[in-house]
């Protein structure tokens, strides 16, 4: 005569394996999270790689002796769009999206894009770069202008770049681009990296550190505040150049996985 389990033993199996299987789903549950979260890191480590590259690749040519530099800082708390921006003219060999029109010297903006449009969702998560290819020889367009520096910097000069008319040619560089539209190749090129947000600016000088403290002071102008750095010695009136600059910025992954982002600090140092 065979033995048969006990109702107590059938009990105790059953018990024991649905604990197996609870914890064998937990780990599982576990294992596939930390590679969604390892996933949406690398996204956002490749973004922010991007971000850094070209901000150093650019701030390496920037134009300290014969141009200026102007920033300007979130001035409306209650728009989500608005984040600070920067306009700035640097060498290299720039050319336009199209591969047809190059250049030495461009005039390049960064900051966050506009409102909301039909074909973009979370606008204010796209962070721009505008960059202006001075190139006399052509028309001007959105990624290229027939002005020479020094024409553009004389004309900064007479206008008083101190005001805030919209009619100022320093407000018209360092106005917000068009919305990113993915019909309009011009508004194509302006978009760096997606998934960007509160994208601030702070600035730093010699005598803003201590070094024997080992202190940095980073500076931030009041809210809605433009400040403009000016080549030195041709136009005093203004701040010379800073000899660092703090972008701060929190980036996203595609899928939301990292609720809240990841918040980075990039330094470019300027020399002069």
């Amino acid at each position: 005569m065979k033995k048969a389990f006990t109702i107590t033993e059938l009990l105790v199996a059953v018990g024991l394996l649905a604990a197996v299987l609870a914890a064998s789903t937990m780990i599982f549950h576990y294992a596939i999270e930390a590679q969604r979260t390892a996933m949406a890191t690398a996204e956002i480590m490749r973004t922010m790689r991007a971000i850094t590259d070209q901000l150093n690749m650019d701030f390496a040519g920037l134009r300290t002796s014969d141009a200026p530099m102007i920033i300007k800082f979130h001035g409306n708390p209650n728009d989500a769009n608005e984040a600070d921006s920067i306009v700035f003219f640097a060498a290299g060999d720039f050319q336009d999206s199209n591969g047809m029109v190059r250049g030495p010297v461009a005039r390049i903006y960064y900051g966050q894009s506009g409102m909301r449009t039909a074909s973009v969702i979370d606008p204010n998560k796209i962070l721009l770069r505008k960059q202006v290819i001075l190139e006399p020889n052509h028309i001007s367009t959105n990624e290229y202008e027939p002005n020479s520096l020094l024409q553009l910097v004389n004309r900064y000069l007479a206008s008083d770049p101190n005001t805030i008319t919209n009619g100022n040619i320093a407000n018209k560089w360092i106005a917000r681009p068009i919305d990113i539209n993915s019909t309009n190749a011009g508004s194509i090129a302006m978009y760096l990296a997606k998934d960007v947000n509160d994208f601030s600016i702070t600035f730093c000088s010699r005598n803003d550190i201590d070094l024997v403290k080992g202190f940095l002071q980073w500076r931030k102008a009041v809210a809605g505040q433009k400040i403009f750095f000016s080549f030195w010695p041709r136009y005093p009136y203004f701040k010379q150049y800073p000899d660092m600059i703090k972008f701060t910025f929190t980036l996203y992954d595609s899928k939301k996985i990292l609720k809240n982002g990841r918040r980075f600090e990039h330094i470019v140092y300027i020399g002069q």
